[in-house]
């Protein structure tokens, strides 16, 4: 339920407030009560006066009738330090990763095939063959399923290897802690030494580093002490590719990558229908091909968003006690898909593509052939085919052109694309930008 308020919520708040005050929330249900834990006071005091109206709001709306959340409550977590140390997912004291996230649950497409081929390799010679190992990609692709899955199996194929799990928002709290406690310099010690002993460190969005020179400084020593043993490894993730992070020290940028990068890339149509079969399958619902490829066209941002599409029909099937068809989806998920058609319109689009490649927005109307022209406005089309549900002709009515042109432009993007690297990274850092 909390997952499916953070979807909302991150859809009506800008992404910086929400990465700094909402998405950090640590979610309890106790009896019927929600109760959301801060890292601190200020954070408690920002969540209640902006947001926790909102999040009443929609925890009525979301929460299961059956089960329904009465109260709902912020509070500073008295044993949150203990809680912000590294997670040791060893067998000797029994605390886990998430041990649903393996790769046996992680539902491979040609989009993030190659991610997880490397993810095995990392998983299977820890500290042997790629290290570090980063992972990037946007919100809610997979990038924190991966990072614990290669945790998970090295827990269970080496149990004696120590795997320690943080979230960078919380390495970046609990040093803040540290640097303004009296004797600063030994509470800093006392926070970053179990880092030094770790066998395998799995760091997960280290993009809250950025513009943060303390935390930055002291991540990098543990990042060269674990590398210069030779015995450790490292896996990192980041929501952009790391000399793209506006804040990150060039330093921490140039480790980040000296072993070998992936990205997690947005699933295809083909892909998100399997995922919502397999996460269907996993509720003991028999999803319909068909009813499965109608909501994977109209929900294409990511995995996490098609999972809270995916929970809200089922609900809906069960309360309603009926079938599970087209019918009941475009009901119970109208204004989800309202929003996003509104998210990814031609014109957002339209707009992305000018500024990245430096032309006038009337370019991509203008009737002009000229290659530095072209090849974005084949780029805008072929991105419309894919983030929109407008069809070939409605796409070409955008940029004054027939439905001819459109299709030339997509199967040219395509191609160019498996054959030209440039225009990979643009099309994917373009579609980044678009949805996240």
């Amino acid at each position: 339920m909390w997952e499916d308020c953070l979807a909302r919520l991150e859809e009506e708040t800008s992404k910086r407030d929400f990465n700094q005050w909402i998405r950090p929330l640590q979610a309890v249900n106790d009896g019927g009560q929600l109760t959301l834990l801060a890292h601190n006071q200020h954070v408690k005091k920002t969540v209640c006066q902006k947001y926790l109206p909102r999040i009443k709001e929609l925890v009525g709306q979301i929460s299961d009738p059956g089960y329904p959340i009465r109260e709902v409550e912020v509070l500073v977590d008295g044993r949150e330090m203990e809680r912000a140390l590294p997670v040791r997912a060893t067998s000797r004291n029994g605390a886990l990763l998430k041990s649903d996230f393996t790769f046996e649950r992680f539902v491979e497409g040609g989009s993030n095939t190659w991610v997880k081929g490397v993810a095995l390799e990392v998983a299977a010679s820890p500290a042997l063959k790629f290290n570090p190992f980063l992972i990037y990609g946007g919100v809610g692709l997979g990038k924190t399923h991966l990072m614990q899955a290669v945790g998970n199996f090295i827990k269970s194929h080496t149990p004696q290897i120590e795997v320690t799990y943080i979230y960078a928002q919380t390495f970046v709290t609990e040093m803040v802690k540290a640097l303004t406690k009296p004797n600063s310099s030994e509470h800093v010690r006392r926070f970053t030494e179990p880092f030094h002993s770790a066998d395998v460190l799995l760091v997960d969005d280290i993009q809250f580093l950025a513009a943060k020179d303390k935390c930055q400084e002291e991540f990098f020593h543990v990042f060269n002490r674990l590398i210069e043993t030779e015995q450790s490894q490292i896996v990192l993730s980041s929501d952009q590719y790391p000399s793209e992070i506006e804040g990150l020290d060039a330093r921490l940028s140039s480790r980040c990558i000296m072993g070998i990068t992936a990205e997690v890339k947005p699933p295809d149509l083909e892909t998100r229908a399997a995922i919502l079969v397999q996460k269907a399958r996993e509720h003991e619902v028999n999803l319909d091909l068909t009813v499965a490829l109608y909501i994977a066209q109209r929900v294409k941002t990511n995995v996490r968003e098609l999972e809270n599409a995916l929970r809200q029909v089922l609900l809906a099937a069960k309360l309603r006690r009926t079938p599970l068809g087209i019918e009941l989806v475009q009901e119970t998920l109208r204004d989800l898909f309202a929003i996003h058609r509104r998210q990814v319109s031609i014109d957002k689009i339209q707009k992305c593509v000018a500024d990245y490649y430096n032309i006038r927005l009337a370019d991509l109307h203008s009737p002009t052939r000229v290659h530095k022209i072209v090849r974005p406005r084949q780029m805008a089309m072929a991105l419309a085919h894919e983030l929109t549900d407008l069809s070939l002709q409605a796409i070409g009515q955008n940029f004054g052109k027939d439905h001819t042109t459109v299709l030339n432009a997509i199967k040219r993007i395509k191609q160019l694309r498996q054959s030209n690297a440039q225009i990979e990274e643009d099309y994917n850092r373009l579609e980044r930008a678009l949805t996240s």
